[in-house]
């Protein structure tokens, strides 16, 4: 009989510590099947963290000095100050793998020095979806539009030109009156405290019939967990636009950041300069400053509960 007291007494014992175990692996982020349980990673400044929690959203200010193309036959113009803003929300709809976006910017400058111009540029709406891992793949591809909101006069054509070259990925937004499609895919590698990200897309005028493709790449480095170091560089390279000429159509651009990671706050800091000659030779050259100030909030504590679940 004591014999068999122990084996009872040793089973009640195993399965205790084997239910206590569960339940602990079954805490929202620890269990390894656990849809929430992904890596946050240091997203460059123009493109989101592909995985984050919840509900992002970003505001991006974009300061530059910028050397207008003088006429022909005209002596070389003085320098002028163009400022973008732009912001941007996108929200995680399930277990960090379908998301929706969107985002709207403002132009401001003084084109050829002839007073200050304001251009609010066209709404962009998109969903993506992606698979990621724990291990920090990820990959996965969306559609956005830009809706033609807003007509713009004459008059703001010259500000459209110069300040947009700032960030010729998003030309699209400043096009006047048209509605443009803009499917991409995304790819994300982590490597230990080395990051890489990719976006390529396509626009298509709708009225126009004009293709742009756009690409950007990331390399992102996280000495410590407070900070993540970063390159970006885009090429944009205009398909089938107005111009036939090639002279023009492509604009490459780098720029370095500086971004602080903390569980809700993610600002960036970052300079701009494009590589040989901006969108259209529409300046003569530019270089910007960049001050992104993100927010990611955590998801619900249901939402997590029902994540654990699955």
């Amino acid at each position: 009989m004591r014999r068999v007291a122990e084996r009872w007494a040793g089973t009640a014992v195993l399965l205790f510590l084997a239910r206590a175990a569960a339940a602990q692996v079954a805490l929202p982020g620890d269990e390894p099947t656990d849809p929430y349980a992904l890596p946050d990673a240091p997203a460059p400044p123009t493109l989101p963290d592909l995985t984050h929690r919840a509900l992002a959203a970003s505001l991006e200010n974009t300061f530059a000095s910028i050397q207008n193309a003088a006429p022909p036959g005209q002596a070389q113009l003085g320098r002028t100050f163009g400022w973008m803003e732009r912001l941007e929300v996108e929200q995680a709809l399930s277990i960090r793998r379908w998301y929706v976006g969107v985002a709207e910017q403002v132009a401001l400058g003084n084109p050829l020095n002839e007073g200050f111009q304001m251009v609010a540029g066209n709404p962009e709406v998109w969903g993506r979806t992606l698979w990621a891992s724990q291990a920090g793949l990820a990959y996965g591809g969306g559609l956005g539009a830009v809706l033609p909101a807003f007509r713009r006069s004459a008059g703001s054509s010259t500000l459209t030109q110069t300040v947009a070259v700032v960030r010729p990925w998003d030309y699209a937004d400043f096009v006047n009156g048209d509605f443009i499609l803009r499917p991409f895919f995304d790819v994300r590698g982590i490597d230990g405290r080395v990051m890489l990200q990719l976006r390529q897309g396509i626009d298509w005028d709708q009225a126009s019939g004009a293709l742009t493709s756009r690409t950007t790449f990331y390399i992102g480095y996280r000495p410590v967990e407070l900070f993540g170091l970063g390159l970006e560089a885009w090429e944009i390279y205009l398909i089938q636009a107005a111009q036939r000429k090639d002279d023009g159509r492509a604009a490459y651009a780098v720029s370095a950041s500086v971004r602080l990671m903390t569980r809700v706050l993610t600002p960036a800091v970052s300079i701009v300069a494009p590589i040989a000659r901006p969108l259209y030779d529409a300046v003569e050259a530019f270089w910007a400053i960049r001050l992104t100030m993100s927010v990611i909030l955590e998801p619900s504590a249901s939402a997590s509960a029902v994540g654990s679940t699955r």
